[in-house]
């Protein structure tokens, strides 16, 4: 019974992580980036550098990007603009770089601006270096000479530029980053570096060691440097959101930055966009160009050195920006004069909405403060299409002062107010907000709040609801995952014309967490604006809308940076029509918390795939060693448990934390990602793919091993000019020598590139086992024919050797698909006549094709060796090394499984035999234990035989 229900599981949950990652790869929100267009023709115009630069990086090169009329002068090597170098990231082009430069060319034109920038960008050969490390230290190289040529080029002219602003996307941030550990680059150099969609903190991807290096360099270096020589640096980081499916927000943002922010947290963007659509989405270029423009001096007409203005000018554009195009703009005056000639209205009631087709006159509307009042403690405003920057006023109506208040009319009006502009929200359109404490102010002496009106010909709204302090807010606790599908209700009826409701989420703050809320509206009512969302999360003070997912008013909320205090709790606000009441609900996203896991710990499948495959092989090592055959592949993963492997896990984890030596599980948990179930799931929910890779495998043999064979005989005799039958006895004759194949293939790797002789590898094993598989049929096909005794043991023998061959195969086919990437590079440069100087592939190469040169011997597995039940411990424990050390460092995957291929040829060979114990065999018997009696695999007759004549014979 206990089987069947780990088998459920086990599909549920594969079931659940297949949902989630349809949904993290397919179920995006509409991409609502404008596409930046050019003006005029983008030209690219290459920059010389020195001989010994060109020799050193033949692939890479320097450009500078015009447009229009300075296409010119810059071909004519005249530099008179601020400096800025775009870095391309993974496998991006040096062209990128067209969307900011061509914003910038036409804003320093049409803003009628006296100074201009000049965008350079480097071509990196559009290298993959999110894949492939090796490259990144050549790409920070090369960068560093390129600032410090830029800088060159304005030699000799007049208000030469001291520095240079580095935009790096994707790994070009990091990149970025990385010129300061060469010493070739300095902070006053670089000042300012832009990152857009740049994973900091670690890479998504760990494939081999150099990236890792890499990053432990830069992140170290910057750690300890931070206070002292990249004091002056100013890092901002802009990530893409849910649309990036390829880069976490939580990578993103790091505490090094000195602004981090995400393109929904942007004011006029407000919106999630894909890898590539950070680079040239209109509503972020012109926020970056608008602060670029603003944080260059005036006077020196070059980036300013004022490290304290331009982080708050890019905060201003990136965060907090509500009205006006200038930083210099976004300053609020302490007090602001009123009309008191204009129309003044009073508002009687607690909510009230002002609505004018046309304002011929200033208008303004006051609000009494009622100090004590329990239902005047705050305040929610929200206007619409009012453009005035200082709209929101405090007033003192006081008889003792000289001419603060008249009455007009009846009315009391003020002359002059405090200015609580400065704590406007920008909203989704023309509309913005303000919360005003309305209690603290009637303690201060205030007895009003005005809004201001200026005369317009447009239509203007304004809503206002004055509530108690916790009127307008609910606190609720997170469903708990099992409750996931079912609604629990927050708010019954929100309050009548309530403009805002907050909702406290106690326990949400993890990053894997995913929450549905659900509107529903009370009665019918005329609703021409969806209500609005605004997720706040207090550790980032990040304020981010959520937008409306599918049919209906709903809401997903996610957490993009996880709280590192356990305490801390996540709010949402909705924004209400006051037309309309509503009922709150709130529901566990159970696809939406699968589409999370995908998210943050989908790279981890490799690594638990490779302990699916070591636990099997485990099981059929131990199976040949008691029961002289080795299980099916099937059979094996089939009997697999979490039990073997999570406690083990969890105890070492705590040992090593002890000893202050990090693992794989320690490192999620200093990010915040640490999730105690999580092992749990993807064991459990891993285990259906593996099989899955296993049936696709053994389909491949069944279906497309003779094709395969006569496909490799056509191309060898194509290669060595010989006909179909030399060419089919050169295949079968290397099958017979594999460790000529073997030392073949070792020479390859060190001639050309470690992968590509895995590839090779893998192909003449899968020809391999699918030979065995024709012998097996053969074998099985002859037991039923009356003849010699011994056919079925032979039958026997030979479909063991195919089970325990389809796991080595599988194995070795793993290793081979980690380290794709630096087939891909070599391929890159094979073209070029370059070589592959840094192969990560090559140390486990060698390992695995010295073990398959004695795997590869047609009589393995020998049943007939000792400490088979020794050697699977060995492999168990090898797979637990693979969970704590490699489920996020995934190239350690590769040594690991290359260890265990070493340890089983090892065991093959060296281990002494076991004592014989010979017993008649027949056709009647076929779960007999074939070591009792070795038979010749090419006579069919029985003949008691020693190991090691029967392995010559065979080999």
């Amino acid at each position: 019974m206990a089987f069947e229900v780990k088998l459920v599981i086990a599909g549920m949950l594969a079931t659940l992580l297949t949902l989630g990652g349809y949904e993290h790869l397919f179920n995006l929100e509409p991409n609502r980036c404008e596409m930046t267009y050019m003006f005029q023709k983008p030209h690219f115009i290459p920059i010389q550098l020195l001989t010994e630069v060109a020799k050193q990086f033949p692939l890479y090169g320097l450009y500078v990007y015009g447009e229009g009329d300075l296409v010119k002068d810059l071909e004519d090597k005249k530099y008179a603009g601020v400096p800025v170098l775009f870095v391309p990231g993974n496998g991006g082009s040096h062209k990128q770089v067209r969307s900011l430069a061509s914003v910038a060319y036409r804003k320093s034109f049409e803003d009628g601006i006296n100074f201009h920038f000049n965008f350079f960008t480097v071509d990196l050969n559009e290298e993959l270096a999110a894949l492939y490390g090796a490259v990144l230290e050549r790409q920070t190289e090369f960068v560093s000479i390129a600032i410090k040529h830029i800088l060159g080029l304005y030699e000799g002219q007049k208000g030469k530029p001291e520095s240079v602003i580095l935009v790096g996307h994707s790994m070009g941030g990091m990149v970025a980053r990385a010129v300061y550990t060469t010493k070739q680059v300095t902070a006053a150099m670089a000042p300012l570096i832009i990152t857009q969609a740049t994973p900091h903190t670690r890479p998504v991807l760990i494939l081999d060691p150099y990236i890792q290096k890499f990053y432990d360099k830069v992140n170290t270096f910057w750690m300890m440097e931070r206070d002292f020589d990249l004091k002056e640096v100013v890092l901002l980081t802009v990530g893409g959101g849910r649309n990036d499916i390829q880069v976490p927000t939580s990578h993103t943002n790091t505490p090094l930055a000195d602004l981090a922010t995400t393109t929904a947290n942007i004011p006029s963007c407000w919106l999630t966009a894909d890898h590539q659509a950070v680079v040239w989405c209109w509503q972020l270029v012109m926020a970056t160009m608008r602060a670029l423009f603003d944080c260059v001096d005036t006077n020196t007409q070059q980036l300013t050195t004022n490290r304290t203005h331009i982080i708050d000018v890019f905060d201003y554009h990136l965060s907090r920006k509500i009205t006006g195009k200038r930083y210099k703009t976004s300053s609020y005056p302490h007090s602001i004069p009123l009309d008191k000639e204009g129309v003044w209205m009073e508002a009687s009631k607690r909510q009230f909405t002002h609505t004018a087709t046309s304002t011929p006159r200033k208008t303004y509307l006051a609000i009494p403060l009622r100090p004590g009042h329990p239902q005047y403690h705050l305040a929610t405003i929200i206007a619409n299409n009012l453009d005035n920057k200082n709209w929101v006023v405090a007033c003192a109506a006081s008889t003792t002062t000289t001419t603060t208040t008249t009455t007009q009319k009846g009315m009391q009006m003020c002359s002059v107010g405090l200015n609580l502009s400065g704590k406007t929200q920008k909203m989704l359109g023309k509309m913005k907000s303000v919360e005003v404490d309305l209690a603290a102010l009637g303690e201060a002496g205030y007895t009003h709040v005005v809004v201001c009106i200026p005369p317009s010909d447009e239509k203007v709204g304004v809503a206002v609801d004055v509530h108690s302090q916790t009127g307008r807010q609910r606190s609720t606790h997170v469903p708990s995952f099992l409750r996931s599908f079912t609604q629990t209700l927050v708010v019954d009826t929100t309050p009548q014309k309530a403009l805002s409701y907050n909702v406290t989420l106690n326990g949400f703050s993890e990053s894997w967490q995913s929450l549905k809320f659900i509107l529903r509206p009370r009665q019918s009512c005329h609703m021409q604006e969806v209500p609005m969302a605004r997720l706040y999360t207090p550790w980032t003070q990040k304020i981010s809308y959520i937008q409306n997912s599918g049919s209906g008013v709903s809401y997903i909320a996610e957490i993009d940076v996880p709280a590192l205090n356990a305490n801390s709790t996540a709010s949402v606000q909705f924004v209400l029509n006051p037309e309309c009441t509503y009922t709150i609900l709130v529901q566990g996203s159970f696809v939406g918390v699968f589409r999370r896991l995908v998210l943050l710990y989908g790279y981890q499948i490799p690594a638990y795939c490779a302990v699916h495959l070591l636990l099997s092989l485990t099981r059929q090592m131990r199976g040949i060693g008691e029961q002289g055959s080795c299980p099916s592949f099937f059979t094996s993963m089939l009997s697999l448990t979490p039990l073997a492997v999570v406690p083990f896990v969890k105890v070492a984890n705590l040992v090593l934390r002890n000893m202050e030596i990090e693992d794989d599980m320690t490192l999620l948990s200093t990010h915040g990602e640490d999730l105690p179930v999580l092992p749990i799931v993807l064991f459990l929910g891993g285990l259906p793919f593996s099989l899955l890779l296993g049936a696709l495998t053994w389909g491949m043999i069944l279906l497309a091993g003779k094709g395969a064979q006569s496909f490799m005989t056509r191309v060898l005799g194509h290669t060595i000019g010989a006909t179909d039958m030399l060419a089919d006895l050169a295949v079968t004759g290397l099958s017979r020598v594999p460790i000529i194949v073997g030392a073949a293939l070792i020479s390859l790797a060190y001639s050309t590139c470690g992968t590509l002789a895995l590839c090779v590898a893998v192909i003449f094993y899968f020809l391999k086992v699918s030979k065995q598989y024709e012998e097996y049929v053969e074998r099985l096909a002859a037991c039923v024919i009356p003849g010699p005794s011994g056919r079925d043991a032979a039958a026997q023998r030979s479909l063991s050797r195919l089970h325990f061959h389809l796991t080595l195969l599988m194995l070795v086919g793993l290793v081979t698909t980690l380290h794709l990437p630096t087939l891909v590079i070599w391929s890159r440069l094979v073209r070029t006549n370059l070589q592959v100087t840094d192969d990560p592939s090559r140390e486990v190469t060698i390992i695995v094709l010295l073990a398959l040169c004695f795997l590869w011997q047609k009589k393995m597995p020998q049943p007939n060796r000792k400490y088979y039940k020794q050697v699977s411990y060995i492999i168990h424990f090898l797979a637990l090394v693979g969970l704590l050390f490699g489920a996020v460092h995934t190239y350690r995957i590769s040594y690991i499984v290359a260890a265990a291929l070493a340890l089983t040829a090892a065991h093959q060979i060296l281990a002494p035999l076991a004592p014989e114990d010979s017993s008649p065999d027949s056709c009647d018997s076929p779960t007999q234990p074939y070591m009792e009696n070795l038979t010749s695999e090419d006579s069919g007759h029985s003949q008691a035989t020693t190991p090691g004549s029967d392995l010559s014979r065979d080999s």
